[in-house]
C-alpha cells in the first residue's frame, strides 16, 4: 500500500508539489482540473512501479535546474514499510503489484491513435496469459534470442570464410579432399600455363592487310567526247556560226540559247532594235533546236562523268595497309621469315595525277567545242598509266596473300592447351590447401559449435512454444471471458472473438482477436481497402471501456491482487451515465479484493460518488487536489470534495445555519448576502415551475399578492407582508437588486433575526 507522498520535485507540472508529506488511505481519489498533473502523477507511480528511470527523466520540469527528485512510503501487508525514493538517475528499491490504468495503458497494450498494432497484440498477449505461461513465454524468447545469436554466429563465421573459398560454395568448399604434393602441382600448371600463354600470344598476332583495290572505266566519257551535233540547215548553220566567231565564240552562242527561252517580241529587250523578219533571229531558232540541246546538257555532264571515275583518293588507304603490315612484319620478326613487297607510293600518285590531268584537259576541250568530235587518244593513255598503278597494287597484294597463307600454316602448327582447364584445376588445387590452414580450421570449429547452438536453441525453443501453446489456450479462454463479462455489464455492444496467440511476424508471439459488433467480425489488425477496421466500428468511450475490461480482467487475474496497488487516471472518460456507474462499482470491488485504489479525475461528483459508496460500506476514503501552486506549478494537498459537489442552496443553507447555531465562526457579511438566496432557492424547491427561472424575491413577492384561488402559492399571501420586510432587509446586500451601493456593514443582533427568520421559513412555513 502507498502510505505517504513524501517528495516530488522538478517532474513535470510538480516544481516542489508536496509543502508537506500527505497521507493516504486504502481508497484515495484526487481531484484536478485539466492540465494540473493527473497524467504526471500516474506516469509517475507507474514508473515507480517499473523502475523505469527514462520515463521520469523524460519528464523533468521545464527550466529546472536542481535535480529530480521523488519520495513514496510504501506499507507491506504483514507490517514495516519502506520509503522509494527517485534521485534523478536511477530508483533505489523495486516496487511490485502496481497496476496504473491511464493513456499510457491504453496506447502499450491495446491501441494507439486509430490502430491496433503488433506491438499492442504482443502487450495484450503478455496480459492475458498467466505467470506460469509468461515463464515459459520468457523462456521461448530466450531461446528464439539464442537461436538468433547463434544464427549470428554462423554468419559471422561464413563471412570470415569467404576469403577463402570465393567463386566456390561454402559446402563444395567443405567436400574438399587434403592434397600433400599442392605447391609442386600448382608449379607444374604454371608453367603449362606459360607456356600456353605464349602460344596464345602468337596466335592473337595479326595477319597482313591487303591494298584496296579499284576500276577504271572511261568508256562513257570517250562517247561523249567523240559525239558531233550534224545540222540539216546549212544556210542559217552558216550565218550563225559566222555571227558567234565574230561575237566572243561559244560563250556568245551559250548566251544567246538561254535568251532564246524568253521567247523574244517583235523588239530586242536589249537594244530596242526591230526584230520582225531579222534572218539571224531566225537561224538562232534553227539552229537551237532539241539535238542541239540534249547536246549540251552531255557535254555539261562530262567533268561529273570523268570525276566519277577517280573520285575517291586511294593513297590513304594505301599507306595505312603500308604501315600496318610495317608493324606486323616486326611482331613476327625472330618467328618466321617474311619479305613484304615494295611499293612506290610516289610514282603511283604522280601516274595518278597525270592520268587525271590529262582526263580533265579533253573535258575542258569538249566544253569548249560541244557540237564537235573531239579524238579519245588522251584518255585512252590516261587509262592505262591508271591501269598500271592497279596493276602495281594486284603485284603488292599477292605477296601479300602469299605471306599471310604462311602464318595461316604456322599458327595452324602450333599446340594449343585448354587455359581454362588449367586454371580451374589451378583453382582446386589452391582452395584444397586452404581447406587446412588454421584460419578456416578455427571458423569452422567456431560454426560448428555455433550450428549445435542453434541445434539445441531451436529445440529447446520449440518444447517452450509448445507448453506455452497449452498454458496460453487456457489463460486465454478464460481472459476472453472475463473480458466479455465486463463489457456486457459495461454495456457495450461488442465482444471480442477467437482471443489467441500468433507467431507470424518474425517470431514474437502476440495475440490475435476479432471485434464481433452487430454480429459482423472486424478485425484489429490493419484490413486493405475501405472494409470495416477497430477504428471505425467503435466510438472513442467503446474503445476506452474495452482497454478498461483488458485492465480488469487482467488485475483481477493476478494471483496477488489481493495486495495490488490500483491507480486510475480519469478511467470514466467518455463514458455514459451508465458505464460511470459501473465504472464506480469496479471501483467498489477493487478496493473490497485489491490492497489499495487512487482514483484521479477531474470530474469532482465521480469521485464523491466512488467516496459515498466506500464509506457506505464502511471504508476509508481519503480526498485530495491537484491545484495551482506558486509560479502556475501544482501541489498537492487535502480536499473538502463534499463542499466542492454540493449545491449553492446547501452551501448556504449551512452557512446560515452554523452562524445562528454559534457552532462556529463565519463571516457575517457572507450570512447576510445568502439570505434572499436561500429562501429564493426554497420557493423554487417548494413550488416548482410557479416561478421563473432567475426571477428575484421582489417579482416573486408580487405574484404571491396576485395569485389567484386555486393556484398553490395562494397560500403564501398570509406572509406578504413578513416577506416584504425580509427582502427588503436581505436585498440591501445585492447591489444589482437594491439599487443602490451594496451594503457591507452589519448588526448581529438585526441578522440574527433575520437569519433565524429564514430557517423558520424554510423548516416550519413562518417567518416571524
Amino acid at each position: 500500500m502507498l502510505e505517504k507522498l513524501i517528495r516530488i520535485d522538478n517532474v513535470g507540472v510538480f516544481k516542489t508539489g508536496l509543502p508537506s508529506a500527505i497521507a493516504l488511505k486504502k481508497v484515495t481519489v484526487a481531484y484536478a482540473d485539466n492540465a494540473r498533473g493527473k497524467s504526471t502523477l500516474s506516469s509517475l507511480l507507474r514508473a515507480c512501479g517499473a523502475g523505469d528511470v527514462q520515463a521520469i527523466q523524460a519528464r523533468k520540469t521545464i527550466g529546472a535546474t536542481s535535480d529530480q527528485a521523488v519520495q513514496f512510503r510504501f506499507k507491506a501487508s504483514g507490517g514495516g514499510g519502506t520509503t522509494v525514493s527517485f534521485d534523478g538517475n536511477r530508483w533505489s528499491a523495486p516496487v511490485t503489484n502496481l497496476h496504473v490504468f491511464n493513456q499510457e495503458f491504453v496506447e502499450r497494450n491495446v491501441y494507439a491513435g486509430t490502430a491496433v498494432t503488433p506491438d499492442h497484440r504482443a502487450a495484450l498477449l503478455e496480459l492475458a496469459i498467466g505467470v506460469e505461461a509468461v515463464a515459459q513465454r520468457e523462456e521461448f524468447q530466450r531461446q528464439s534470442d539464442a537461436q538468433k545469436s547463434a544464427s549470428q554466429k554462423i554468419s559471422a563465421s561464413e563471412n570470415a570464410l569467404q576469403g577463402f573459398h570465393r567463386g566456390t560454395t561454402l559446402s563444395a568448399f567443405l567436400a574438399l579432399e587434403p592434397i600433400e604434393d599442392g605447391q609442386h602441382r600448382l608449379d607444374e600448371i604454371d608453367k603449362q600455363l606459360l607456356e600456353s600463354r605464349s602460344v596464345q600470344h602468337i596466335l592473337a598476332r595479326q595477319a597482313f592487310r591487303k591494298m584496296t583495290g579499284t576500276v577504271y572505266d572511261f568508256d562513257e566519257v570517250r562517247k561523249i567526247v567523240a559525239t558531233s551535233l550534224e545540222v540539216l540547215h546549212s544556210d542559217a548553220e552558216t550565218l550563225v556560226r559566222k555571227h558567234f566567231e565574230a561575237h566572243s565564240g561559244a560563250a556568245t552562242e551559250r548566251w544567246v540559247s538561254a535568251g532564246l527561252t524568253h521567247k523574244p517580241e517583235e523588239y530586242c529587250p536589249f537594244c530596242g532594235q526591230d526584230t520582225t523578219g531579222l534572218p539571224l533571229l531566225e537561224a538562232y531558232k534553227v539552229h537551237f533546236n532539241e539535238a542541239y540541246e540534249r547536246q549540251l546538257r552531255q557535254v555539261e555532264s562530262l567533268r561529273k562523268v570523268s570525276e566519277r571515275q577517280y573520285w575517291q583518293d586511294m593513297v590513304p588507304e594505301w599507306l595505312a595497309a603500308i604501315e600496318f603490315n610495317s608493324v606486323a612484319q616486326e611482331g613476327w620478326a625472330g618467328i618466321l621469315e617474311l619479305e613484304l613487297p615494295k611499293f612506290d607510293m610516289e610514282a603511283a600518285k604522280a601516274a595518278m595525277a597525270k592520268a587525271r590531268a590529262m582526263v580533265k584537259a579533253i573535258v575542258e576541250a569538249k566544253r569548249k567545242k560541244p557540237l564537235e568530235a573531239l579524238g579519245v587518244r588522251p584518255i585512252d593513255e590516261a587509262e592505262a598509266i591508271l591501269n598500271a598503278v592497279l596493276d602495281n597494287v594486284a603485284h603488292y597484294n599477292g605477296a601479300i596473300h602469299s605471306a599471310n597463307e604462311k602464318v595461316t600454316e604456322y599458327k595452324r602448327g602450333l599446340t594449343q592447351v585448354d587455359i581454362d582447364a588449367l586454371q580451374k584445376q589451378r583453382r582446386e588445387i589452391e582452395l584444397r590447401m586452404l581447406r587446412d590452414v588454421p584460419e578456416v580450421m578455427e571458423q569452422l570449429r567456431i560454426r560448428a559449435a555455433a550450428e549445435e547452438e542453434r541445434r539445441n536453441a531451436e529445440s529447446q525453443k520449440d518444447t517452450a512454444r509448445k507448453l506455452l501453446d497449452q498454458l496460453t489456450a487456457t489463460s486465454l479462454a478464460a481472459f476472453q471471458d472475463d473480458i466479455n463479462t465486463r463489457l456486457r455489464e459495461f454495456g457495450a455492444p461488442f465482444a471480442i472473438k477467437e482471443l489467441k496467440p500468433t507467431y507470424l511476424g518474425g517470431g514474437i508471439p502476440r495475440s490475435e482477436y476479432y471485434l464481433e459488433v452487430r454480429g459482423a467480425s472486424v478485425p484489429v489488425g490493419p484490413t486493405p481497402g475501405p472494409g470495416l477496421s477497430f477504428h471505425t466500428v467503435l466510438s472513442e468511450g467503446d474503445k476506452r471501456t474495452l482497454a478498461f475490461a483488458f485492465f480488469l480482467a487482467r488485475l483481477f487475474a493476478d494471483p496477488k491482487h489481493s495486495e495490488a496497488v490500483v491507480v486510475l487516471d480519469d478511467v470514466f472518460t467518455s463514458l455514459d451515465k451508465h458505464r460511470r456507474t459501473k465504472t464506480v462499482e469496479s471501483v467498489v470491488l477493487m478496493n473490497q479484493r485489491c490492497g489499495q485504489v487512487i482514483a484521479l479525475g477531474h470530474d469532482a461528483f465521480f469521485l464523491r460518488d466512488i467516496k459515498k459508496r466506500v464509506t457506505k460500506l464502511s471504508g476509508e476514503v481519503s480526498a485530495l487536489e491537484l491545484r495551482r501552486g506558486p509560479e502556475n506549478f501544482t501541489v498537492i494537498g487535502e480536499f473538502d470534495l463534499d463542499e466542492f459537489c454540493a449545491s449553492e442552496y446547501y452551501k448556504r443553507y449551512r452557512i446560515v445555519e452554523t452562524y445562528v447555531s454559534g457552532a462556529t465562526q463565519v463571516a457575517s457579511l457572507d450570512v447576510a448576502q445568502a439570505l434572499r438566496l436561500l429562501v429564493e432557492g426554497h420557493l423554487h424547491r417548494c413550488f416548482p415551475g410557479r416561478f421563473i427561472e432567475g426571477q428575484t424575491m421582489g417579482a416573486m413577492i408580487q405574484q404571491i399578492k396576485d395569485a389567484q384561488s386555486g393556484n398553490s402559492i395562494a397560500v403564501l399571501k398570509p406572509l406578504t407582508s413578513e416577506l416584504v420586510s425580509f427582502n427588503e432587509y436581505a436585498a440591501a446586500f445585492h447591489h444589482d437588486t437594491s439599487g443602490g451601493h451594496t451594503q457591507t456593514n452589519t448588526n448581529d443582533g438585526e441578522l440574527h433575526h433575520f437569519a433565524s427568520a429564514a430557517l423558520r421559513f424554510i423548516q416550519t412555513g413562518k417567518l416571524f
